[in-house]
């Protein structure tokens, strides 16, 4: 009769991770990056212009003021706060989702979110301010990918 408290017998190994999609971790990581800080920056809007209402201020008011939103307000500082928090999170999403090579994949989201970040940003920031949140935006990217591929490691 056998003893049913031994340990088992049998050599027992972690399967190794799966390895992911480069093309599916690119993807994902610039949606994570773009989409997340479009609806972060739609929703900050909407709350400028709540707050912006509650004050006194009249429609065409809060009109303008959405409009024209002064790079060194408050308002700006947490949009561009959260861009970057989601800049990571597009970096961190890309690595996990790779499983490999996280930082060569995680650069190609970088390139691909500050080309878009360009795009957009040229008709409403100056040449420097982009440039700024391009270096920003690049190593918050690349932080995520770090962090993502640190966990991949433990995993």
């Amino acid at each position: 009769m056998t003893n049913p408290y031994r340990a088992p017998e049998a050599v027992v190994k972690d399967q190794d991770r799966p390895r992911g999609s480069p093309l599916k971790a690119v993807t994902l990581g610039v949606l994570a990056d773009i989409v997340g800080t479009t609806a972060a920056s739609v929703l900050l809007s909407f709350v400028y212009g709540i707050v912006l209402a509650a004050g006194g201020a009249s429609v065409e008011e809060i009109t303008e003021a959405a409009a024209h939103v002064d790079p060194a307000s408050p308002v700006s500082i947490i949009g561009f706060a959260i861009g970057t928090g989601f800049s990571f999170l597009g970096g961190y999403v890309c690595a996990r989702v790779a499983g490999r090579d996280e930082l060569k994949w995680a650069s190609v989201v970088a390139v691909i979110s500050i080309g878009l970040g360009f795009l957009i940003g040229a008709q409403v920031y100056a040449a420097e301010l982009n440039v700024l949140l391009a270096i920003f935006g690049i190593a918050a990217v690349m932080a995520g990918g770090y962090v993502g591929a640190r966990q991949n490691q433990k995993a």
